[in-house]
């Protein structure tokens, strides 16, 4: 929708006529010096890329963010000297270039600005051209076309190569310079006082002439002149006080023009808004055939030298004046003023309507201003005695217009009748104030609210019909009225209560929060509902005599809970009035409402919103702080964009962007800003930062900078948006980076770390693991020495024994027992020294070895004794190992103690076998046995204590209990049994 304004100009100090016209005009939002303008000389406005707008000065060029004018730093003075209109342009990086007044080049480029590396060959060149005040630039800066005021264009290219771009000496003409759809003009005129005028357009596709020989140069004449491209290749022309329409190369149209004319906005409806300087303000057309005939429609800001008129991607209007600044408007439908030079003051407190044409504007201060609206006319129709002023009220039955302040006025038919009514008690008149005047239902009375009464009075009788006062406890009384059953309703310091006359006031039968509170007005719908305003619960609806209660606040969309005004229009919508600006609540059925909120970024001058009221022509009638204003549509939407990152700060060093920052960055600040000029600089932002386990939540703010302080090393995402007029948030704008950990805690020195910690740990291992295994060799090397040591040891004792056998057999002079001893022993010592050096020795060995030592024994002992070797046939007798001369010793002790007493019939029986894994021997005698050896005091042989020590050390080889020797006593009590157990 389109919001018109109507603004009040000051009241002339002297007396006026009774009636003065309205004018009509934008509610402008006012750009100078005071406010960042580096000048109020404005000629050109562009709008970058980006969207930035940009104005050139007198004092160089400026770009506006919607907040501040930026100029940037500079080496040159470049921000001292003014750019002309059509000097400014875009490159396809997205610098702005610019030549100055004085024929100098420069681009912005990272905030600074930088001169051209060939302005000394264009100042050496330029001449015939007296300044520039165009400029085309194509590429990054390759070719540069400056456009001079007269005499030509100068093409500069490569390494500082220029051209002159220059007509023949017999043309007289307005030349048009395109390249690439980029356009400038400049101006040839080699006579003066010539009946003709050539505009020449000159372009990528050659040259075209039109002519016009009825043209008398006047040279008397100002000599301002300027053209605008208009839609479908037309083009508009000033010069010399003559406006020409060209169309498709053809002159279409010419008439004088005594405004010069010095831009052109064509609006897509097709009407013109046409900027003047020497003081013409600016006019708007209806069309070209308005322009045509001079026709105009409007006319603004007037006695202001308008220079420029530019439309931005918003859809607002920038218009630059000669002394004055920038003016901005958000649509131009939306902002209309109707100038009233009745006031000075433009704090427009009331207003009332007749429903129809008229609308009657009052001020605090008791000016009241009648508007005739279809006649355009305005006259001051303030009371005689004036006195401040709380609310008009106009009933239409009665064509009554009520003045509740200072005094209570009645004006109808053109006259005021002063309410100067008679008091019951006591009986006189005098005057009578009021804050609130609301008619009765039959509109033939008029009740009243007051500080201290509550009343209903008759005009036409000047008396009081009834009256409240209140003596035990003093109440305010803010609104009154009488619904149409007759019931009324008022508004006091305690809140809501019904009068029933007399001194009786009645809380309402429904117990709500909002009608403990005061209100300042209230509304009635169509269904008898009362319509309420209670500080702080905004806009309450309430039908009396039931239990629904409607509250609508600023959670639901209403731009503040605390609304000072209210009205009810023909159509049952609520309109509420703010100091943040006008709420409309349109109902959508039941008690549901769509809000629609107006305020200053829709057009409004002041969010200070006093009143409200509408006319039947279906304009809403706005009183603001600033001036009063006819609202009719809002202006077209127009998304807000993604906010830009203009600056990222690291330890207060500037950085372009933030892939990865060190870990000692403890202070990050993020500056960002929206570009919507919509917002006047008034944009709500929200913003979080997303990182591994952090809150997502967005937080709300206005300001246009964000500080981190001492963030962890971490990968982060920071977000932010923007919010419009209407509550909607743009796009995200997203900034990802990360901080780098320190060097000590990076992947790499970590991973190294852990990779010399492994490797010092498998060195560990290592070197254990090697004394481990040398302990381990040393020890079995040893256990070998010993071994073999007692092996050795065993060695003497069966060579002792056998020499003394041997020695007994030659005694006795027995040559062949000794001979064939002798054979079994050298077989015997053969084997044991093999065993000795093989550690090891075949089942089969054993059984020959023990063989041969028992049958030495045997002959030895005279065969006292008889033995027997059994091995079990399952035992592979080859490779079944054993210590050698294991057994040997517990056979020699059953020989040895078991058969020395004996004189014959001695047994020795030595059995082989095998049980669970383990090879089983058993040695049995049939001697004296354990019990009589021990108490004869027998000793155990150096062989027995040399093998059980033999045993001991193969212990340690083998698991526990893995070798075992049992003496025991066989199962018939004779004799001596010796069980060994070894491994397989």
């Amino acid at each position: 929708m389109k919001i018109a304004l109507l603004f009040i100009l000051p009241l002339l100090a002297t007396a006026l006529p009774a009636q003065q016209p309205l004018r009509f005009a934008p509610a402008f939002r006012h750009y100078s010096t005071d406010r960042g303008l580096p000048d109020n000389w404005v000629y050109g406005i562009y709008q970058d890329k980006t969207g930035y707008i940009w104005v050139s000065t007198n004092h160089g060029v400026c770009r506006f963010n919607g907040y501040d004018f930026e100029q940037f730093p500079d080496t040159m003075y470049a921000n001292l000297t003014a750019v002309m209109t059509g000097a400014m342009t875009e490159d396809e990086r997205g610098r702005l270039w610019y030549v100055d007044f004085q024929s100098r080049v420069f681009y912005i480029e990272n905030n600074r600005i930088h001169p051209y590396a060939y302005n000394d060959a264009i100042a050496a060149a330029k001449a015939p051209i007296n300044f520039f005040h165009g400029l085309i630039v194509e590429g990054n800066g390759k070719d540069l076309w400056l456009v001079g005021h007269s005499n030509g264009v100068l093409h500069v290219w490569g390494k500082g190569q220029c051209e002159h771009i220059l007509p023949p000496e017999t043309w007289n003409k307005i030349q048009v310079f395109e390249r690439h759809g980029k356009w400038q003009q400049s101006i040839f005129m080699r006579k003066w006082n010539i009946n003709n005028l050539e505009i020449a357009f000159q372009g990528d596709k050659g040259t075209k002439i039109v002519q016009h020989d009825s043209f008398r140069i006047d040279p008397m004449k100002p000599s301002a002149y300027f053209c605008e491209k208009l839609s479908n290749q037309r083009w508009c022309f000033y010069f010399m006080e003559m406006l020409f329409l060209v169309d498709r190369g053809k002159l279409v149209w010419w008439r004088p023009c005594k405004k010069q004319f010095a831009s052109i906005l064509e609006e897509p409806d097709g009407a013109l808004l046409a900027g003047n300087i020497e003081h013409g303000g600016l006019d708007r057309y209806r069309s070209l055939d308005d322009l045509r005939t001079g026709k105009v429609e409007s006319s603004y800001l007037s006695g202001f030298s308008v220079s420029r008129v530019f439309r931005d991607r918003e859809g607002g209007y920038w218009i630059g004046t000669q002394g004055e600044g920038l003016f901005y408007c958000p649509a131009w439908g939306s902002a209309l003023t109707v100038q009233m030079s009745l006031s000075g003051d433009q704090n427009i407190h009331s207003l009332a309507t007749d429903g129809r044409r008229r609308l009657f504007a009052g001020l605090q201060d008791g000016h009241v201003f009648e508007l005739a609206l279809d006649r355009n006319r305005v006259k001051d129709i303030s009371p005689q005695e004036r006195g401040y002023l709380n609310k008009l009220f106009y009933d239409l039955p009665s064509q009554t217009l009520a003045f509740a302040g200072q005094h209570s006025d009645f004006y109808r038919q053109g006259e005021w009748k002063n309410a100067t009514f008679k008091r019951s008690e006591p009986n006189r008149k005098g005057p009578m104030s009021s804050n609130y005047l609301s008619p009765s239902a039959d509109h033939r009375d008029w009740y009243s609210g007051s500080s201290l009464y509550l009343c209903k009075l008759s005009v036409e009788k000047q008396t009081y019909l009834d009256i409240f006062k209140s003596v035990a406890m003093p109440r305010r009384f803010y609104a009154v009225r009488q619904m149409n059953d007759g019931r009324v309703w008022t508004s006091c310091s305690e809140g809501l209560f019904e009068w029933k006359g007399d001194t009786v006031l009645l809380r309402p039968a429904v117990q709500h929060p909002a009608f403990l509170q005061p209100f300042l007005d209230i509304g009635v719908l169509a269904d008898g509902s009362l319509v309420i305003c209670p500080k702080g619960h905004g806009v309450v609806i309430w039908k009396p005599g039931t239990d629904d209660v409607t509250e609508i606040g600023e959670r639901d969309g209403l731009l503040s809970a605390k609304v000072g005004a209210l009205h009810v229009d023909a159509a049952g919508v609520i309109w509420a009035c703010t100091h943040r600006g006008l709420s409309k609540l349109t109902p959508l059925g039941g008690r549901r409402y769509r809000i629609d909120n107006f305020t200053v970024k829709h057009g409004l001058p002041s969010n200070t919103v006093n009143d409200v009221t509408t006319t039947a022509g279906g304009d809403v009638w706005v009183a603001t702080a600033k001036g009063l204003f006819c609202l009719r549509e809002k202006p077209n939407q127009a998304l807000i964009p993604a906010p830009l990152f203009t600056r990222i700060q690291v330890n207060n060093v500037d950085y372009a962007n933030l892939n990865s920052l060190p870990h000692d960055s403890a202070n990050l600040v993020i500056d960002y800003l929206a570009l919507h000029f919509r917002s006047g600089g008034d944009i709500p932002y929200r913003f979080r930062l997303l990182a591994p386990d952090n809150d997502t939540a967005w937080t709300l703010t206005r300001q246009r900078s964000v500080n981190f302080s001492n963030l962890a090393p971490a990968s982060y995402r920071f977000e932010v948006q923007a919010q419009d007029e209407e509550q909607r948030w743009s796009p995200v704008s997203a900034l990802a980076f990360s901080i780098r950990p320190p060097w000590y805690a990076t992947w790499w020195v970590r991973g190294l770390g852990f990779a010399l910690l492994g490797l010092a740990g498998y060195a560990l291992y290592r070197y254990r693991t090697g004394q481990i295994k040398k302990e381990s060799r040393l020890q079995a090397e040893m256990l070998r020495l010993e071994h073999s040591a007692l092996q050795a040891q065993m060695n003497p004792h069966f060579i002792f024994n056998c020499l003394n056998s041997i020695q007994h057999f030659i005694l006795n002079n027995e040559p062949d027992a000794a001979v064939l001893f002798l054979a079994k022993f050298a077989k015997l010592v053969r084997g044991t020294l093999n065993a000795s050096v093989a550690g090891e020795v075949s089942l089969d060995e054993e059984v020959r070895m023990l063989d041969h030592y028992l049958a030495l024994e045997r002959l030895r002992f005279k065969h006292v004794f008889e033995y027997k070797i059994a091995v079990d046939e399952t035992l592979d007798r080859s490779n079944t190992l054993l210590p050698p001369l294991i057994v040997q010793p517990f056979v020699e002790n059953a020989v040895l103690h078991g058969m020395k007493e004996l004189q014959k019939d001695g047994q020795i029986a030595v059995t082989f076998g095998q049980a669970n894994g383990y090879l089983c021997v058993d040695v049995r005698d049939n001697g004296p046995g354990l019990r009589q050896q021990a108490a004869a005091g027998g000793r155990i042989s150096l062989g027995s204590s040399i093998t059980r020590r033999r045993l001991e050390l193969l212990q340690q080889k083998h698991a526990a209990k893995a070798i075992s020797v049992e003496y025991l006593v066989p199962e018939d009590g004779v004799g001596t049994r010796v069980s060994i157990r070894l491994p397989l």
